[in-house]
């Protein structure tokens, strides 16, 4: 009887939705918009891809004030980041993400250009403005089919807003910002689409945005002391300017065949990085140098597309350009070098590092896709990419060149590093109807990895030179997929998928400094791959104004790659250090139960760990078989609500709040530490007239000090004093004003 008592109330609970159904009346209008996505290189609805996909239209993106990777991945279920320097992130879904010298594990697309850039200092995916983008597409798990490398934790796509021979529009925004603590921010954007003709048309889209800073920068002093109190030198150090610009263009020569030019440019300078020391007073590091930097990124892009009457065929040919220079200040290296060289650690020894970064890129793509929605659906394709890298850095300090008898020479470490890496693939992928709701797919990816290195080294810091070596490897990624649609709107699906991530050559380690993974440095490290299971539901109940999707999965990881600072020195070597599991459920709700108000809520529990590590990598690491895998969110949970009202004819208020909570996170591999949980909550109101909006926003209202990066290694730490951390920037309030004809 006490059980029976228990149970009433939760199957009372979960009885309400059907008598709702039954009974509610609904307008027509109270739906929740379709969303039509190309994650399967075809047109489809959201709702009926067997997979799991968060799709964010252009409005909402503009609605929730969402600005780049950091913002999308706050509402993004199993979608994580690591910030690399200013604008530069990288990405990680499912706990599957990458460190530095590695490629990606997760592909960032523009459009039909994939900018899987091996990370490199300050370098990872960069940040896209999502100002006039159509919708950006988050695919949860292994693409290994239909995207290839660098995909084995999934894809992020930005797909821009095309040119409309139809008519002339233009939108202009316009917005300013302060920040606690912190500098003001402003910005102007605009984007205009001009009808050339009947059958063409231009878009062109440029950007500006000052972003304020808010770390402090004191002139350091003894590193030992645990609560120093240093004199402030610099305020707001880590301001930066975002300039970006694209035009595109379209032309249609006949019904058939269609011609879309693209240009892409988009940099970043900063005066300084986000770094502060954990032992000083709130959001300070302690410096000689400034840490400014620039990036710039340039893409061009052609597509073609010719229709025929069973399929479209589609090429696609990319160039791309990515530099970064940056500086920053590798005093602690210095200081915690010492004892190595026989030298004190109570001296100050001001140094000074660089690093330039040149990237640049070739990609070509031809895809086959069925036409139609018969029975037999299909997509094939090949795929060929080259990228190279190019690194030089520098390290130098007058007083520590001195001090360990170098005095003719400032230089501790010069280093420059040529990296090529090239990817061939032929896929395909079908889909048979084998009965009007039961659907099976089959794909697979043959492909061939080829990459290599040279670099030269000198300094009494450098490792020997790596002369050029060469690695290769090939394999076949498969997928399979079963679906199963009972009714119009319930999507059941089941689906096995293999990814996989390219290897590399390495960097050496430095003799003489003390490092303790000398015998276990390899020249070369493997391919890692992950094999994805996963069952899902898709629906959408109440005459569609409640969508529901589910996903849970297992993933295996073999030959797992991992960035290892060497206990002894602290210098980074790449290496296969394991295998992993990593399980996890997944959830995204929408619920509009009027057409004036809408809920939404996501969230994912992911449950990463070692299944085993390499024998030699046991006593240098901290994490074991069995331990969490580092950077990765055991759980993170957000909700969002939109109330619209509408006074009179054209005049439309609105009011938004979204809160995201970010569960502990693990970090580090050789030390282990834990981020802990954090929450943040945004909120906007305003009025939308004919042609304009005004909104008045606020981001981290609460002012949380999310830690975002702890960083441990001999450039950001001292003995157990100090660490250095990245937090999410301080309370926000802005003001936007958006305009379109």
């Amino acid at each position: 009887m006490k059980r029976l008592t228990t149970l009433t109330p939760i199957v009372t609970l979960l009885s309400i939705p059907l008598l709702w159904q039954a009974t509610a009346t609904w307008a027509a209008s109270d739906v929740i918009e379709e969303i039509v996505v190309t994650s399967q290189r075809r047109a489809e609805s959201l709702q009926d891809v067997p997979a799991a996909i968060t799709a964010v239209g252009g409005a909402a993106l503009a609605n929730q004030h969402l600005q780049g990777n950091a913002d999308l991945a706050a509402h993004v279920p199993s979608l994580s980041f690591d910030v690399q320097g200013p604008g530069e992130s990288t990405l990680a879904i499912r706990g599957l993400g990458t460190s530095y010298g590695l490629a990606p594990a997760v592909s960032y697309y523009l459009n039909e250009t994939p900018l899987d850039i091996r990370t490199d200092g300050t370098a990872g995916a960069p940040d896209i403005d999502f100002f006039d983008v159509e919708r950006v597409e988050v695919l949860r798990g292994p693409q290994g089919t239909l995207y290839g490398s660098s995909s084995m934790g999934g894809a992020l796509r930005i797909l821009t807003a095309q040119p409309d021979p139809t008519a002339f529009t233009m939108k202009v925004q316009a917005g300013a910002s302060s920040m606690d603590g912190g500098g003001a921010g402003y910005l102007m954007k605009s984007a205009v689409n001009i009808p050339l003709a009947e059958n063409a048309a231009i878009r062109m889209v440029a950007g500006y945005e000052h972003v304020g800073g808010y770390i402090d920068r004191a002139q350091p002093g003894d590193f030992s002391v645990e609560r120093p109190d240093l004199p402030i030198a610099a305020r707001r150090i880590n301001d930066a300017d975002v300039t970006s610009g694209r035009i595109l263009g379209l032309w249609q020569p006949t019904d058939t065949f269609t011609v879309k030019p693209s240009l892409l440019f988009a940099q970043i300078e900063a005066d300084g990085n986000s770094k502060y020391y954990s032992n000083l007073p709130k959001r300070t590091i302690a410096a000689t140098y400034d840490s400014p930097s620039k990036s710039r990124l340039i893409v061009g892009n052609l597509v073609l597309e010719q229709e025929f009457d069973f399929a479209q065929l589609l090429s696609s040919t990319s160039i791309l350009s990515r530099d970064v220079d940056n500086q920053d200040d590798y005093s602690l290296l210095s200081t915690n070098l010492a004892p190595a060289f026989g030298v004190s650690q109570s001296i100050n020894y001001p140094t000074r590092h660089l690093l330039e970064s040149n990237n640049d890129g070739f990609v070509q793509e031809l895809r086959l896709t069925s036409s139609g929605e018969g029975r037999l659906r299909w997509v094939a394709g090949l795929y060929f990419s080259r990228f190279k890298q190019r690194s030089v850095e520098l390290i130098d300090s007058a007083v520590f060149a001195t001090e360990i008898g170098q005095p003719d020479d400032e230089r501790i470490y010069a280093f420059e590093q040529h990296l090529v890496d090239k990817q061939s693939a032929i896929f395909a992928d079908v889909t048979y109807q084998i009965l009007p709701n039961l659907e099976v797919t089959a794909g697979a990816r043959y492909y061939e990895l080829r990459n290599s290195l040279e670099n030269t080294q000198a300094g009494p810091l450098a490792a020997p030179n790596q002369p050029l070596v060469r690695a290769k490897a090939s394999g076949t990624s498969p997928r399979f997929v079963l679906t199963y649609k009972p009714t119009g709107d319930v999507t059941l699906y089941g689906t096995a998928a293999r990814g996989y991530r390219p290897g590399g050559p390495n960097v050496g380690l430095a003799e003489g400094t003390g490092c303790s993974l000398i015998d276990a440095y390899s020249p070369l490290y493997d391919p890692d791959s992950v094999w994805n299971y996963e069952v899902g539901a898709k629906t959408q109940l109440w005459q569609r104004r409640l969508t529901i999707n589910l996903a849970a999965y297992r993933i295996d990881w073999k030959k797992v790659q991992q960035a290892v600072v060497d206990p002894g020195c602290g210098y980074l070597i790449m290496a296969n250090v394991g295998s992993a599991r990593s399980e996890g459920v997944e959830a995204e709700i929408s619920f509009r139960p009027l057409d004036s108000l809408l809920f939404t809520a996501g969230g994912s529990y992911t449950r990463a760990k070692f299944e085993s590590i390499t024998q030699i990598y046991r006593d240098a690491a901290e994490v074991q078989a069995g331990d969490a895998m580092p950077d990765v969110p055991r759980q993170k949970w957000s909700l969002a609500g939109e109330y619209t009202h509408e006074f009179a004819a054209g005049r439309t208020g609105f009011i938004r709040a979204d809160w995201a909570h970010l569960g502990e996170v693990p970090t580090g591999f050789t030390r282990v530490f834990t981020r802990p949980a954090y929450n943040t909550l945004g909120a906007s109101l305003g009025m939308r007239f004919d042609r304009y909006e005004v909104s008045l926003y606020g981001r981290n209202l609460t002012n949380s000090n999310g830690i975002l990066a702890i960083q441990d290694s001999v450039t950001d730490s001292f003995d157990d004093v100090f660490r250095t951390y990245i937090s999410t920037p301080p309370r926000l309030v802005g003001l936007d004003l958006r305009v379109e004809f």
